[in-house]
Formats: C-alpha cells, structure tokens, sequence
C-alpha cells in the first residue's frame, strides 16, 4: 500500500505482518502491563533493511505523552537505578566525563545515578508530571521535542541515551538526525530498544513483549545500524540491557500472559532467596555509536 514507506530506508519493498488490533481509546501509555498491552497497530515489515514498523498511525501521537500521570513507575525506580549502575561504567570506557543528555528521562533515575559518577546531566520529557518530578532533583529538564533544542544546542552533548523511548519516535530518521546534531564529535549515543530479530521475538512472534501499543518501531541490530550510519553515527557494541529484576517488576511485566499464574508460581520462590536478580534476557539490545570527529 502506498504509505507503507519504511522509516528508516525508505523502501516500498514491505509485507504486513500483523493487522491492527488496538482500540486507540484505549491505548495506555502507562507502565500498567494488562491483557491487553499486547494489541498494537498493523504491524509492517521492511524487506530492504528488516525494520519493522506501524503504519498507519493517528496524527501526533507524541501528544498523549504530555498528561501522562504514571505512579505504577515509581514502584520500579531502585530497579532502573541498579540497571543504571551497571551500563554507566560501560558509558565510562568511551566517555569518562562530560554532559549527558537522557531522551525520555522519566523521573530522572538514570540521570542521577549519572551525576553520582561524574557527569554532568540534562534530561528530555514530555510528560509534565515526570518532569516535574525530575526537576525536584535539581536536574534540568526540557520539556519539548528534540527538534526544538537542535537550533541552540548544536554539538553540546558528550553522550546521549535514550533508554525505552527509540521505539516511541513516529519518525525516527528525523529525530536520529536531531541527536547527531546535539551529539559533540567523537560523543556515545546509547539506546536501549528491543531486537525483532532476536530469538526471543522469532519464538514468541506477537507475544513478544515488546508487541505493544504505544511501541511503533521494532528496530534489528540492521535497522537501527543503518539508521544511525545515515546520521554519522558509527555502530561500536551491542550488549544485552541489564534488568535489576524484582519481584514485582516481573510481576508487572508477565501481567499480559495468560500463563501468568503458572509462571509467577515458579519465579517467587527465587525472589525470596534474593529480592532482586541481574536479567540479561534476548532481544533486549544495548546499542552503542560515536559520532564521526
């Protein structure tokens, strides 16, 4: 069909994957995972590069994020915090000091934990109540899109990460373009997005976690490479996201499977030898790039 134009390449070369089955009404953009998380909008697949992507979309769906009111968040920060204390030392080897900018910041865990190892921090957040928030930790937030900050800020980040939210981007070539530009030659970019290439997405197919609503980009290692190549970002590692899992975290996040019960049974009595464990689970990708100097 005409407007399915993938994202990243801009090839027409696509198969539909998976027709559309969200109520928009009822899309969350919370953290709550319900029986109906899983329900998305038809799902489409780039045979050129391997990006998989949702077309067609409402107009500015970016705008939904700017009320968004998400407690269930605050019962997971000691979980992103510990996830943080290990993926800042890896931030470490290419950048040991300087600015960094987190897309999407949340409350501001990751930023914290940052300037508790040197750097200097800056987050992004639409939603006004977690900004809020992040600003109650003296850290400086913007609170608009990336487009809006490139004009004044050219070249002033050391690092950028963007942990959860790649996979938000309605259109992920101009906002990649934006990073490059905020990014200092020689800087990191990090994401953390899953891998539909994976063997964890190839095995669950549309049960995968990351078949979700309010996700409408599903990056391969391939996609996201030649996304950020276009831009000047040169691919150096991928790594797996380390999960700090607790029991509630996981809890949470098998709400929408209908095994839940079965699999909560298993996984409890683990919990109760230890409250919080290290997950490396396939298909979560850690991407790392530089910026050309």
């Amino acid at each position: 069909m005409k407007f399915d134009i993938c994202p990243i390449c801009k090839s027409n070369d696509t198969i539909e994957l998976y027709s559309s089955t969200v109520d928009v009404k009822k899309l969350s953009f919370t953290y709550v995972k319900t029986s109906d998380s899983g329900k998305t909008f038809r799902s489409v697949k780039c045979l050129n590069c391997s990006h998989v992507f949702c077309s067609p979309l409402p107009k500015n769906l970016y705008k939904n994020y700017e009320d968004v009111v998400d407690k269930k968040y605050l019962h997971y920060v000691e979980s992103i915090s510990e996830s943080a204390r290990i993926i800042l030392p890896m931030i470490k080897r290419y950048i040991p000091k300087g600015k960094i900018l987190d897309v999407g910041c949340a409350t501001g865990e990751f930023l914290s934990v940052a300037r508790d190892f040197g750097y200097t921090v800056e987050g992004l957040e639409l939603s006004k109540w977690s900004s809020d928030i992040t600003k109650s930790k003296k850290i400086k937030v913007h609170r608009c899109l990336l487009r809006s900050m490139v004009y004044k800020n050219e070249e002033k980040y050391d690092v950028i990460t963007l942990f959860g939210v790649i996979e938000h981007f309605e259109k992920p070539r101009e906002e990649m373009e934006c990073i490059s530009k905020l990014l200092r030659p020689g800087g990191l970019v990090v994401v953390w997005t899953g891998d539909v290439s994976s063997i964890s997405s190839k095995i669950l197919k549309h049960n995968w976690w990351y078949w979700q609503g309010q996700h409408i980009q599903y990056f391969s290692s391939r996609s996201l490479n030649l996304l950020g190549k276009n831009y000047g970002l040169k691919h150096v590692t991928t790594k797996i996201f380390p999960f700090a899992g607790t029991y509630g975290l996981v809890e949470n996040s098998l709400s929408r499977y209908r095994i839940k019960s079965f699999l909560v049974m298993f996984l409890k009595p683990l919990f109760l030898l230890k409250a919080k464990w290290i997950i490396y689970l396939p298909g979560e990708m850690l991407w790392f790039a530089t910026k050309s100097t």
